[in-house]
């Protein structure tokens, strides 16, 4: 194999204990209550995807369910090493689809405000600020109805929004 020629990307769950083979990357992307809680999520979250190039753990993403029409990002991370060759972007991918295929409506992420290479990510899949007077998600819009709780925003941090189907017309009191 050349110098700059890589093994495929390959992407798959993480289940149990095998979810600690995740942590070195989540060391590497976090600092601080982020680092804390990126681990502690590790535990708990529903859904983990791990990134591989070869036989190295290379990138995180950790999802959930907050409701059946509702898909949360909690975290994506990328190892130093291996950032700015798409693994990012292929973790966020394929976190879409999984929850297009779950018949999710609409995906939120947060992000820190200073992390631009993080909301170019987001931006780049046309996920949007949601401002927090915005008209809910069952109305069309993509305020997060009561959901900001569950997704542990904290200062400092910018919710993104992506709505993946068609609103559903609301239904008459």
């Amino acid at each position: 194999m050349g110098v700059n020629e890589l093994p495929a990307l390959r992407l798959s769950d993480l289940e149990g204990g095998a979810r600690e083979e995740a942590v070195p990357v989540l060391r590497e992307g976090f600092v601080g209550i982020y680092r804390w809680h990126a681990k502690r999520t590790l535990r708990d979250v529903s859904i983990v995807r791990a990134a591989w190039l070869g036989d190295d753990l290379v990138g995180v993403a950790m999802l959930e369910r907050l409701v059946s029409e509702v898909g949360y990002v909690y975290y994506l991370s990328v190892g130093l090493a291996h950032r700015h060759r798409g693994i990012g972007g292929a973790l966020l991918d394929d976190a879409l689809e999984r929850f297009r295929a779950a018949g999710v409506e609409v995906v939120y992420g947060a992000v820190e405000s200073d992390n631009g290479p993080s909301i170019g990510l987001f931006r780049s899949r046309g996920f949007r600020i949601v401002e927090r007077k915005e008209t809910s998600y069952r109305e069309g819009g993509l305020g997060a109805w009561g959901l900001r709780s569950r997704m542990w925003i904290v200062a400092g941090e910018v919710l993104f929004g992506l709505r993946i189907s068609p609103a559903r017309p609301s239904l008459p009191p």
